[in-house]
């Protein structure tokens, strides 16, 4: 199977979080199991906020090259 990247909409993310709070709410967080959900809720938190501004990488902008230029009045 090749490498590739899952990618996870916004709606995937909330529901993976509905599910861990649900999970944790019986967690010791005392322990490393439960500080380990507890840090990747906060991963999760920060990618949503990313989706939400349109934080995405997106490709560069070509520009047209030749052709007239414009040049702007005085």
């Amino acid at each position: 199977m090749p490498n590739q990247a899952m990618n996870l909409t916004f709606g995937d993310l909330i529901i993976i979080e509905i599910a861990l709070v649900h999970y944790m709410k019986d967690l010791d967080l005392s322990m490393q199991s439960g500080q380990y959900i507890s840090e990747l809720l906060g991963k999760l938190e920060y990618e949503m906020a990313q989706l939400r501004q349109g934080g995405g990488e997106r490709p560069p902008i070509e520009m047209p090259t030749g052709g007239p230029t414009l040049v702007p009045d005085k």
